[in-house]
């Protein structure tokens, strides 16, 4: 038996490729800006009800259309997912894609492919780039390991692109990145167009989970990259993140690396609320794993 207390204050108050007809605008019904919810529940250790009851309490309490989002929460332990809600369904990615992108490039350097020192050929400056361009000027080369660091603490988009257009181009990047997960990707995954699932996702971080030590810089940058806001804005805990953002999409996918392991992505379209949102839901999250 465990208990879990949950006490939740809802308060309302650098993106990344293209965004379209797919994303939705954000709702526009007045919620309640403050909502306290106390929940108390008994359940065994076996039974994933508690954790589903409470999130559903959440979202319902606070009128949230789950058409504007996507989560999914898998027990690192098991490789349950204990609790999911659209996983299935393409969403606009923002910067998430970056995580797959450089864990491709992780996997090169650690097999002995490539060198972390390996020069990458700043060749072009990119639509809203980022630190990257500040730093160095086209037509110098950056070592591999910088441009990931780049890419992934500042979710820099020049980094992004040096990075994708290394291994083939865009589309040739999804294909690869498909390799983390066990389930089949429509059309749609592989177009043009920056989509992903909160499913893949669980893939990507339960396959990062599980050679933690060979990610090890890699799970570095994602601590460091924001660690105050997104799956931390409810509270602060030691999540290996990586976040998206563009217009009204707010997205994120992490580890939780305080007790036991859990992995979180959530992906919505509900424009700053967003952050809280999935605030809230990853704070239900932990005290469930670890109360």
């Amino acid at each position: 038996m465990k208990t879990v207390k949950l006490l939740l204050i809802l308060c309302l108050c650098m993106g990344c490729t293209r965004i379209d007809s797919k994303t939705q605008s954000i709702a526009t019904d007045e919620v309640n800006p403050v909502k306290v919810i106390q929940q108390e529940a008994k359940e065994e250790s076996d039974d994933l009800s508690a954790s589903k009851g409470v999130i559903d309490l959440y979202i319902s309490d606070n009128a949230l259309d789950t058409t504007q989002m996507s989560y999914a929460i898998q027990d690192l332990e098991t490789g349950v997912i204990i609790q999911s809600e659209n996983a299935s369904e393409n969403f606009v990615a923002a910067s998430v894609y970056k995580l797959p992108l450089c864990m491709l490039w992780y996997d090169k350097i650690n097999s002995g492919e490539v060198s972390k020192d390996e020069p990458i050929l700043f060749s072009a400056i990119e639509e809203s780039g980022g630190y990257l361009e500040q730093d160095y000027c086209v037509g110098q080369t950056i070592p591999l390991s910088e441009v990931l660091r780049y890419t992934i603490v500042y979710s820099d988009n020049n980094g992004a692109h040096l990075l994708f257009n290394n291994l083939g181009g865009w589309p040739e990047f999804k294909k690869q990145c498909a390799k983390y997960s066990s389930h089949e990707q429509n059309d749609e995954f592989y177009s043009y167009e920056n989509y992903l699932n909160a499913e893949y996702m669980c893939d990507v971080l339960k396959n990062l989970y599980d050679h933690k030590e060979t990610y090890s810089d890699l799970i570095g940058h994602l601590q460091s990259a924001i660690p105050d806001d997104f799956l931390n804005s409810n509270t602060p805990l030691n999540m290996a993140q990586k976040a998206g953002w563009l217009y009204e999409v707010q997205n994120a996918s992490g580890l939780s690396l305080d007790g036991h392991p859990y992995s979180i992505s959530v992906f919505t379209t509900y424009g700053e609320q967003g952050k809280t949102i999935m605030g809230n839901i990853n704070k239900i999250c932990f005290d469930y794993f670890n109360e």
